[in-house]
């Protein structure tokens, strides 16, 4: 996370792999899954103050939305195969 930004803003990896996201912003941001305005409950960082990090495992193939709760104007994608 930099710059208001998810950077890459989209990526792909095979199941079981873990993502992590370290936010190096001067704000807090989340990662959070869903579109903005329509969480769907597959995982939330909760607040990640700067220089925090979060790891998330995805098992299952598909494609998973996410954004930032605080703002939501930040968006990514990560694709499972």
């Amino acid at each position: 996370i930099v710059n208001f930004a998810f950077s890459p803003d989209t990526l792909t990896v095979k199941a079981g792999t873990t993502v992590k996201w370290t936010n190096n912003d001067s704000v807090a941001h989340t990662v959070t899954s869903g579109t903005p305005g329509a969480f769907d409950g597959k995982f939330d960082s909760g607040n990640l103050f700067p220089n925090a990090t979060v790891c998330i495992q995805f098992l299952s193939a598909g494609m998973y939305q996410y954004f930032c709760n605080i703002h939501p104007f930040m968006t990514g994608t990560v694709s499972v195969q």
